[in-house]
């Protein structure tokens, strides 16, 4: 057996008995594939151990392996708490309200390591936690994402400011007002200020890109929650005349009078709906004949 050609047949023995175990370890379960760093270091041995091993998993008996792996499962879920693609799985928010406090620390410290403005709604739970600790994360991360939205906030209006011609300002003021108006975080005064702010804007913008759909659109919304219902059905008749196959001019239009207590006018919106041709998309029509009341 000393010889180079023992050597080689039991080397060949061994990748055979390898080659074996690993088609076994992929239709029998994970803990065999975990068994395979003792079969493929321990030759003879490895084989041997790792059928006792797979006995004793059959008869449901936790080995050292299974425990191993059952714990590497554990540690990989908790890291991966965070992930965004893990979310569906592993609700925040569920674990905030229900689970101990170690778990909820857990996850704040894993919202607090990726981007916690993804999370916004997760810490403004997490402020009435009743675990102190969690509560002055959330808190305290809260005023770090208004400290940094203000900041934003005041960049892109300076730019704005300097140069309100300019599309790429324009924008960005749009979107970092909209951004900052639906955190929830502002107190009534302030975010009245910055409605009006955005109204003022989209105005402008309305002004040098007069077909600009996004401003239209977000110019109703905006002035049907500043109570400004008739200019929002002014802006709202001026995107059917643009767009007249397009079913969000139409259920703005609904929402205005629906907002503004007009069922007169709704009623004739309602009408319009059944005699236009409009291009609607599935949630589009049902959203329609839920407003229309059909």
């Amino acid at each position: 057996m000393n010889s180079p050609g023992g050597l080689l047949l039991l080397i060949i023995l061994h990748v055979s008995l390898c080659a074996v175990w690993f088609f076994m370890a992929k239709k029998t379960g994970k803990e065999l594939g975990v068994l395979m760093l003792v079969v493929l270091f321990l030759p003879v041995i490895g084989i041997v151990a790792a059928f006792l091993c797979t006995r004793l998993i059959k008869e449901n008996k936790e080995t050292p392996v299974a425990r191993m792996y059952r714990d590497v499962e554990k540690d990989i879920m908790t890291v991966n708490a965070g992930r965004q693609e893990l979310d569906v799985v592993v609700p925040f928010d569920e674990v905030m309200l229900l689970s101990n406090d170690q778990s909820r620390r857990e996850v704040m410290m894993h919202i607090l390591r990726r981007d916690p403005f993804l999370y916004l709604e997760v810490l403004k739970a997490a402020k009435s936690s009743s675990d102190v600790e969690v509560t002055h994360y959330a808190t305290t991360t809260i005023i770090e994402i208004q400290r940094d939205l203000d900041i934003a906030m005041q960049t892109a209006g300076e730019a704005y400011s300097a140069d309100n011609d300019d599309i790429d300002s324009v924008n960005r003021y749009i979107n970092t007002l909209s951004s900052y108006i639906n955190t929830g975080l502002l107190l009534e005064n302030r975010m009245l200020q910055l409605r009006n702010e955005l109204s003022d804007v989209l105005e402008h913008k309305l002004s040098i890109f007069p077909n600009s759909r996004s401003a239209h659109l977000l110019l109703i919304e905006n002035d049907i929650n500043l109570g400004r219902h008739e200019r929002a059905a002014e802006v709202a008749a001026d995107m059917r005349e643009k767009w007249p196959t397009d079913e969000a001019a139409w259920l703005k239009s609904l929402h205005v009078y629906m907002a503004s207590g007009n069922p007169e006018k709704k009623a004739d919106i309602a009408l319009q709906i059944k005699n236009e041709i409009i291009h609607w998309s599935r949630s589009g029509r049902e959203e329609a004949e839920f407003l229309c009341g059909d």
